[in-house]
């Protein structure tokens, strides 16, 4: 059975008359990777600060590791790892000593936990190199070790990758992905890059307007976004047969009387037709369908603007 370690029921933070985050319901079960999607301003941030405990719901309830109640909740983000905001590193200081600063400052007595930390993040051989010489991508995997240097349970990112050149942001997705796998670490991340997320996410809730839209594991999404090699045939059925039996089709569906879904071998289309026509099947059209991760988003929220 699966362990719920993040929920919101029905939360909600107001400014004033305005909703950042409205009525919004997630589960995040343990060994997920979830995936908060949506536009700059859709209310990720807000969520991910009332999750943290760096704002109040303004009304709705939140629990962790299955407790409500304020005094629990503050115990298990002592499990939680957290990595919201730039945080305040001194510019002076080299990865190692602004590390130890925190260590000291949570009154860790784990001596290796800044060494360990600096490895995995791959920060290891900065050596004396102060944080103000660091570049983007140095500086968010610093901000990584620090959010994992006590080994949390649970891991809270926004919007790490922003900003990231593609290598950098391939070195933060192998970490996460690291985490994630070999610590068994649940992961809450937000960002509006999808086709990064696409990469690691196992659970996705789609938010817009402050506004959860959609829950959706990642398989049932790639299903929904896969693309495909639609036919329009006389006979389908009869068509499925013969492209099943002549040419080793496994991956066909039939969408109804005179269409198939081909999800493989897409590249081998014109063999496909030459078996039909050769077995008195009329193919009336061919063409490659289907849709992709930014065009569901869009469809989901109703526009056109970028996801």
């Amino acid at each position: 059975m699966e362990e719920a370690v993040i929920q919101t029921h029905g939360i909600t933070k107001m400014y004033k008359r305005f909703a950042a985050v409205s009525d919004l319901s997630i589960q995040v079960n343990r060994g997920d990777i979830y995936a908060l999607v949506g536009q700059n301003g859709a209310g990720k941030t807000t969520l991910l600060k009332m999750v943290c405990g760096l704002t109040p719901p303004t009304s709705g309830k939140l629990a962790l590791l299955g407790k409500t109640a304020a005094g629990d909740l503050n115990r298990a983000r002592h499990h939680m790892g957290t990595m919201i905001e730039t945080p305040g590193f001194y510019p002076y200081l080299s990865a190692r000593a602004n590390l130890e600063y925190y260590r000291i400052q949570r009154g860790s007595k784990d001596e290796q936990a800044v060494t360990q930390a600096l490895q995995f993040v791959g920060l290891a051989d900065t050596g004396n190199k102060k944080f103000r010489s660091f570049s983007l991508g140095m500086k968010q995997r610093l901000g990584l070790a620090l959010a994992v240097m006590e080994h949390p349970d649970i891991l809270v990112l926004d919007e790490p990758i922003n900003g990231l050149d593609p290598m950098g942001i391939k070195e933060f997705r192998e970490i996460i992905l690291k985490l994630n796998q070999e610590q068994q670490t649940t992961i809450l991340i937000s960002s509006h890059i999808l086709g990064e997320l696409s990469q690691i996410a196992t659970t996705y809730g789609f938010i817009s307007k402050g506004k959860l839209v959609e829950h959706i594991s990642a398989k049932a999404l790639k299903e929904k976004c896969r693309n495909y090699l639609l036919m329009e045939v006389d006979d389908a059925a009869t068509a499925a047969q013969i492209l099943q039996e002549q040419c080793g089709l496994t991956q066909i569906e039939t969408a109804d009387q005179h269409t198939l879904h081909i999800s493989e071998r897409m590249d081998e289309s014109k063999q496909f037709v030459k078996s039909l026509v050769e077995n008195n099947v009329m193919v009336s059209q061919v063409y490659r369908s289907g849709i992709n991760l930014e065009d569901y988003f869009v469809s989901l929220i109703g526009g056109n603007e970028n996801a």
